[in-house]
């Protein structure tokens, strides 16, 4: 497969000395081409009807949007350009690309116009992209291995540099304000769409892509060219195949995986959960495994985390968050009716006596990053964790792994785990998003948008959207870990355990 896919390689050309290398044409708040996102079997509808689906979404935002309020983004002005730039006939699959752009442009990490994706051209090219530390590499996922074992690292595609390639996928993808984990997270996704980038950057679409490689040391490059026709849809697993199965480690160590926070892996867990953390009573360590979990559902954390809170531990509050007044609103008591969402309302006299008095011990010192205005937003909720008898404590040293393929759900479970005595996270920094999504539809183009209704704050008084949780040890993967040839930051950890073992026993 690998060598039809290397179709020609030059010796000595390369861009970074023979050509200038050249920039492109995009910038995100470029919003007014309806035709960027047109592809086959494209539906199309007025400018009146695309002008009513405008004013819609921007009483939608109005409305609703939590985040709106922390932006100085005229969204009304930007929308106004748009409306003014419609042609007669409006794609609405163009409409559609349009607008997710425009939603990522206020610091929402929830904000999209929903499947999106699906509505661009659906062919590319057949590899994928991957970064290990500040360099680009390209791999194929099946079979799994480097694209171009020489020349592993991407320098340029059709001339431009690869980090100007990175800026439009995180822009597009994810926005401008979004942090580094979530722009890569949601950007390298767009990386086969290689025509669709090739319109947004003001690029010439052709049948084939140009690559400049070089080699491990930079010194050596060589020019390939890759057919732009795969499906891409073909080309969605996701990277490190990580293990959905908890098992034990040498050296009398647990790894607990946590695989998901939604669906059928995320109840699975749960279920396993109390026989896993029987077998792994004994062990002198706990690696939790939440790299790639996504987001979804609070669930995994409710029943994971009592096992890490001794029995006489108080009410821990790591979430407090504040609601847009919407109709829905009118009673704030009873909006988090869900047990998977077990936040009371600051006056609630029906909330715990310890769980109120452990919020009034956080805000004691709590000083939000940004202040919603009171007369948009509800007064505070909290979300408290306390210890189970029907879970042991375990009080070994435990070492989460992190990454940037934890979002929503799975920053809510990153932070609460964050900073928490006997726990260190290891990894890279996770995408930064909280926003209780709800999806608002336009009534002639049928699309719907996902916009975020809740302005939701870490232990710490930051913000998730657009900041992420850091690790306290950052641990960067190697290229043969995103094909699953290695899992080198598992077995780094190892060693830092064993390390740490030795030195104690000493």
């Amino acid at each position: 497969m690998i060598v039809g896919l290397l179709a020609m390689t030059l010796a000595s050309p390369s861009f970074g000395r023979d050509v200038e290398p050249r920039g492109s044409g995009f910038h995100p708040y470029d919003l007014d081409r309806n035709d960027l996102g047109r592809s086959e079997g494209d539906r199309f509808i007025s400018r009146a009807q695309a002008a009513q689906d405008l004013d819609a979404l921007a009483e939608a935002i109005d409305g609703n949007s939590s985040y709106i309020t922390a932006s100085t983004f005229d969204y009304r002005g930007a929308l106004a350009r748009i409306k003014a730039a419609l042609p007669e006939r409006v794609s609405v699959n163009g409409l559609s690309t349009q607008l997710n752009k425009f939603v990522r442009l206020f610091g929402d990490d929830h904000a999209l116009v929903v499947g999106w994706e699906k509505r661009i051209p659906q062919t590319g090219i057949a590899v994928q992209i991957g970064r290990a530390d500040a360099r680009y590499f390209l791999y194929t996922e099946s079979p799994g291995r480097l694209f171009d074992e020489r020349h592993p690292y991407v320098r340029a595609i059709d001339g431009v540099p690869i980090e100007e390639w990175i800026r439009a996928m995180g822009d597009i993808g994810q926005g401008p304000l979004s942090s580094v984990s979530a722009r890569f997270s949601r950007g390298y996704r767009l990386f086969p769409y290689t025509n669709y980038l090739r319109r947004e950057m003001g690029l010439a679409e052709a049948p084939e892509v140009v690559l400049e490689m070089v080699s491990e040391n930079g010194r050596d490059s060589a020019i390939r060219r890759l057919p732009v026709d795969a499906p891409v849809k073909a080309m969605a697993a996701k990277p490190f195949r990580l293990p959905d199965d908890s098992r034990m480690l040498e050296g009398n160590v647990g790894y607990l995986r946590v695989p998901a926070h939604r669906g059928e892996l995320a109840d699975r867990f749960i279920a396993q959960l109390p026989e896993w953390m029987r077998r792994f009573k004994d062990t002198d360590a706990l690696v939790i495994d939440a790299r790639q979990g996504g987001g979804g559902r609070r669930a995994v954390l409710n029943a994971l985390f009592p096992y890490f809170m001794p029995a006489d531990a108080s009410p821990y509050v790591f979430n407090v968050v504040k609601l847009r007044q919407r109709p829905e609103n009118a009673d704030p008591t009873q909006v988090f009716d869900d047990p998977d969402k077990q936040f009371w309302y600051v006056t609630d006299p029906k909330a715990p006596a310890d769980e109120r008095a452990a919020y009034a011990r956080l805000t004691r010192n709590f000083v939000p990053a940004w202040n919603p205005p009171a007369d948009r937003f509800t007064d505070w909720y909290f979300m408290a964790l306390k210890p189970s008898a029907d879970k042991p404590y375990y009080g070994k040293p435990v070492y989460m792994l992190i990454d940037w393929g934890l979002g929503s759900a799975g920053d809510i479970f990153t932070s609460a785990f964050k900073g928490y005595p006997g726990i260190t996270l290891v990894g890279t920094a996770t995408m930064g998003r909280s926003g209780q999504g709800v999806e608002f539809p336009l009534p002639n183009s049928q699309l719907e948008v996902n916009l975020s209704t809740m302005a939701s704050f870490q232990k710490t008084g930051e913000r998730y959207d657009t900041v992420g949780i850091q690790p306290d040890i950052p641990m960067e993967p190697v290229p043969g870990d995103w094909y699953g040839a290695s899992d080198s930051v598992l077995t780094r950890v190892q060693a830092l355990i064993a390390a740490r073992q030795t030195s104690a026993g000493n």
